[in-house]
C-alpha cells in the first residue's frame, strides 16, 4: 500500500512541476503573461488615455492592448467611444494593422481592447484613435514586439531528467523502506 501511495505522489509531483511550463507556453490574451502600462493618463484631445500592453514582453501573432479613455474635463471613463488602435511598422515594410477597441476582450468592462496580430519582430508604433462626442483625439507609444519564447527544448530535454530524477528517488525511497521491514 505504502508503495502506491509513493507512486502516485511522485506522479502528482511530476505534473505540478509540469504544470507552469505548460501554462507559460499556451497562455494568451489580454492581460496574461504580464501587463505593462504604456500611457497613464496622456492627454489626446479632450480625453485622457491610459494604455496597457500584454504579454510583457509583446510576441508575434500576440500583442494586445488594453485602453482607458476618461474626459479630461470630467475625469468620467467614457464606454461609448469609437476607438482604433493601429500598429504601424518602423523597420520592416510589414503592412500596418488596424483593429477597432471593443469591450468584449477587455479584462475590465469600462476598457476598450484589440488584439493586434503582428506578423513580424520589431519596433511598432502603436497609435490610438478615439472619437467621440467630444471631439477625437490620438495617443502613440512605440513597442518592441519579439519572437515567442520556444519551450519545446526545455521541455523535450527536462521532463525526461526530470522523470530519471523522480524514479532514482523513488527507487531509493523503495529500498529503504524495504530494508527497515525486513
Amino acid at each position: 500500500m505504502r508503495h502506491k501511495t509513493a507512486l502516485t505522489s511522485a506522479i502528482m509531483l511530476v505534473l505540478c512541476a509540469l504544470a507552469p511550463v505548460w501554462t507559460s507556453a499556451s497562455a494568451s490574451g489580454p492581460g496574461v503573461g504580464g501587463r505593462r502600462v504604456r500611457l497613464d493618463d496622456v492627454v489626446a484631445g479632450p480625453y485622457l488615455v491610459r494604455a496597457v500592453t500584454s504579454p510583457t514582453p509583446p510576441t508575434v501573432e500576440n500583442l494586445y492592448v488594453e485602453v482607458r479613455v476618461t474626459s479630461a474635463e470630467s475625469g468620467e471613463v467614457l464606454t461609448d467611444l469609437d476607438v482604433v488602435v493601429r500598429a504601424i511598422p518602423l523597420e520592416n515594410d510589414a503592412p500596418e494593422l488596424s483593429e477597432i477597441a471593443v469591450h468584449d476582450i477587455a479584462p475590465i468592462p469600462t476598457e476598450y481592447a484589440a488584439h493586434l496580430p503582428v506578423a513580424v519582430t520589431g519596433l511598432w508604433e502603436i497609435q490610438i484613435d478615439i472619437q467621440g462626442p467630444e471631439g477625437d483625439g490620438s495617443a502613440t507609444f512605440i513597442e518592441r514586439v519579439q519572437n515567442p519564447p520556444n519551450l519545446s527544448w526545455l521541455v523535450a530535454i527536462g521532463a525526461p531528467i526530470a522523470g530519471l530524477v523522480l524514479l532514482g528517488a523513488i527507487f531509493f525511497w523503495l529500498q529503504r523502506n524495504s530494508q527497515q521491514e525486513t
